[in-house]
């Protein structure tokens, strides 16, 4: 293809990407200007706090923020065509669910235009002066468990039973020839029977009784019933080894070591990082250890995942962005289950009720449904929540 043409193809392709990002309500609100209350705290990788420390102000203070939820919010304002401002409220008006439902009754005497909320705030119910947007964010609780790749070659011959089993049979073993000794000890008398020639030889019919091919002739009664007992032991040495070779021989590559599905999980010990809401997964799980509140997010999934390697639970629960973080990260000894998955939530714009509120409400809805299917909010969702990444080996 000519250079020229080539060059004409490049610049159609970018044009053309360019058209598809635009909606049905593309450039509706130039001019208009979104002011948007936001607490002064990380919720990592969905946004986070870029502003200077509040020092116990009262006020609330213009700031930045970054993230999964401001990226989108960029591209909206692009989209759309209005501007948006961060005002972040002191600490003490916006912890967790108390805050949102302060915040709301300013955004009704109108010091804001908009407030993030999570949708599972039950709170949210009993204050219905506002109009919501479709979620800007959805996510849910995944599960992450311990996983172990079986090695395949020569020596694995010997893997059907454990150092202290292999260990046992060849006492035993010597055990029979130790009888064997005495039996002829006490027939052919000591001294022929500590012969090394007349030892090795009984060594020798031990391990062809053992494998069921013995040539030999026993003669004494004593020889007899040493031979049956010999004949026993095969038997179960023999039987055992065969089916746990058997077993070992069809088991998967992978072992996966933890719940498989929801109904395994509800009697797995698991571990969740975030203690205030312990109370949306402990009806799903058997048992569930919790780590200090007021750590780090990394510092906990750190805790997490050396008590998940550890064996000291079955199954690591948290966010869907998160878990697959670390999986990321330990692909040669973790797993997530796709199976398990729950209690979804979502984070989505709280609007004034008046006729702004609900324009603003629906251009912002109908903006979303066009963006999400665009590479440019599926590249945002594998910068930020990981998603659509995976391990090699998965």
């Amino acid at each position: 293809m000519p250079r020229a043409s080539r060059c004409f193809a490049n610049i159609t392709s970018l044009v053309l990407a360019a058209q598809a990002w635009k909606s049905p309500v593309h450039q509706c609100c130039v001019g208009q200007t979104l002011r948007i209350a936001m607490g002064p705290d990380n919720f990592s990788p969905y946004i986070f706090y870029n502003g200077v420390p509040m020092n116990g102000s009262q006020e609330p203070v213009e700031s930045s923020y970054t993230g999964f939820i401001p990226d989108v919010l960029d591209e909206l304002s692009k989209e759309m065509g209005f501007r948006y401002e961060y005002l972040t409220r002191p600490p003490a008006e916006m912890h967790h669910q108390s805050g949102t439902i302060a915040a709301l009754t300013q955004m009704a005497n109108r010091s804001y235009d908009a407030v993030g909320v999570f949708l599972d705030n039950p709170e949210l119910s009993r204050h219905g002066d506002f109009v919501l947007s479709c979620p800007i964010l959805s996510a849910s609780n995944l599960a992450l468990v311990g996983k172990k790749v079986q090695e395949r070659g020569t020596w694995n011959v010997f893997r059907p039973f454990a150092i202290d089993t292999w260990l046992a049979v060849m006492g035993g073993l010597l055990g029979f020839l130790l009888i064997t000794v005495a039996i002829n000890a006490e027939s052919k008398g000591l001294r022929e029977a500590s012969d090394l020639g007349t030892i090795c030889s009984a060594y020798y019919h031990i391990w062809s009784a053992l494998f069921g091919q013995d040539d030999n002739t026993w003669e004494s009664f004593p020889m007899r019933l040493l031979r049956l007992g010999l004949l026993f032991f095969s038997l179960v040495v023999m039987s055992t080894y065969t089916a746990s070779l058997a077993s070992w021989l069809v088991m998967p590559d992978i072992l996966i070591h933890g719940p498989k599905n929801m109904a395994d999980l509800l009697g797995a010990h698991a571990t969740y990082h975030d203690p205030s809401y312990a109370f949306t997964i402990e009806p799903f799980v058997g048992k569930l250890t919790l780590p200090e509140a007021g750590e780090s997010l990394e510092a906990k999934l750190e805790w997490m995942l050396k008590l998940l390697k550890e064996g000291k639970v079955d199954v690591l629960i948290t966010n869907d962005s998160p878990v697959t973080g670390l999986w990321l990260q330990n692909c040669a000894d973790t797993q997530i289950v796709p199976s398990i998955t729950f209690s979804p939530w979502y984070w989505a714009f709280a609007l004034r009720s008046d006729e702004v509120g609900l324009k603003f409400a629906r251009d912002i809805t109908i903006a979303m449904s066009r963006f999400v299917s665009t590479s440019t909010y599926q590249a945002l969702e594998a910068r930020w929540l990981n998603r659509g990444k995976t391990c090699p080996s998965s």
